[in-house]
């Protein structure tokens, strides 16, 4: 029984950072209809500027918002490129070619500064460990876990409470009508991956001490978004918190009880059979024309 109850926390802890990932890509898909093929470069650009700025001196802390103004930069460098293909109205296929060449091009320049050797990052989180009725609980995974809840439930707030936040979803619901109303929709685009990619950013700094830091980091952690979004339904922020539970709990399930290398297909299986289930995911909304 204690195995059971510490592996699920594991799960629950392991989902925690599956949820940081994947709400960005979800929020740059709800917004902008955007499969993001970068999303992982920027992920593992949160990772590298953490790492520099840890080298540099600067506490865990303190680098980890470094880190993440790192990565708006690059966005914002790189979002004309994704956003104008929005803008002018370009097929599904140019979204995917734009983002998966961002995808590579961070990736080469990536390697190219910091080479091919993965590199650790150290943080103070990492050596602490709390203990609670017998259950362990990491003390790295255990800020993860409550980054990731502050961030999912302020993003939430901010999307039904604030005037920006309700443009935001004005915009995903329907463009064309936003337009009218007189939101200006380009800039609600813009500030929609611009909080997509910084919360990849942000996920990779927390995730950075847990394993090392490397130039194609970002692909395993961009098929694990993939996942998590389908099964919670593309475009869905609580669907991808229930996709993360879900899939971290059902990996930590599988990896004590049947076999650790079998654990990556188990994702791909749960995503087929909940598509079979239901096909727009856990809380996916059918899809409409967008204009």
């Amino acid at each position: 029984m204690e195995l059971l109850l510490q592996t699920l926390a594991n799960g629950l802890l392991i989902g925690a950072g599956y949820a940081l990932i994947a709400v960005g890509l979800t929020l740059v898909f709800g917004i902008l209809g955007i499969v993001n093929f970068a999303h992982g470069a920027y992920f593992a650009l949160g990772a590298y500027s953490v790492l520099i700025a840890a080298n540099l001196g600067v506490p865990y802390l303190l680098a980890v918002p470094a880190g993440m103004a790192i990565v708006l930069a690059a966005a914002l460098l790189t979002e004309p490129l994704v956003v104008r293909c929005v803008q002018s109205g370009e097929s599904s296929h140019g979204f995917l070619i734009v983002t998966f060449a961002l995808s590579q091009a961070l990736t080469a320049l990536m390697l190219l500064v910091a080479g091919p050797n993965p590199q650790p990052v150290g943080s103070p989180f990492a050596a602490i460990s709390l203990s609670l009725f017998g259950i362990v609980f990491a003390g790295q995974r255990v800020l993860i876990l409550v980054v990731s809840v502050l961030v999912l439930a302020g993003l939430g707030l901010w999307l039904k409470s604030s005037v920006r936040g309700r443009q935001v979803t004005a915009v995903a619901q329907n463009p064309r009508g936003a337009l009218y109303t007189g939101i200006n929709v380009p800039k609600i685009r813009r500030l929609s991956f611009l909080v997509g990619v910084g919360a990849a950013g942000l996920a990779g700094g927390l995730l950075a001490p847990i394993s090392s830091v490397f130039p194609t980091m970002g692909n395993a952690s961009l098929i694990t978004s993939f996942i998590v979004v389908i099964l919670g339904g593309m475009g869905s922020i609580t669907g991808s918190l229930l996709g993360a539970l879900l899939v971290g709990i059902a990996n930590a399930l599988f990896e004590t009880y049947v076999s650790v290398s079998w654990t990556p297909a188990l994702g791909w299986s749960l995503v087929i059979v909940i598509l079979l289930v239901a096909p727009q995911g856990l809380r996916g909304k059918a899809l409409k024309h967008r204009y």
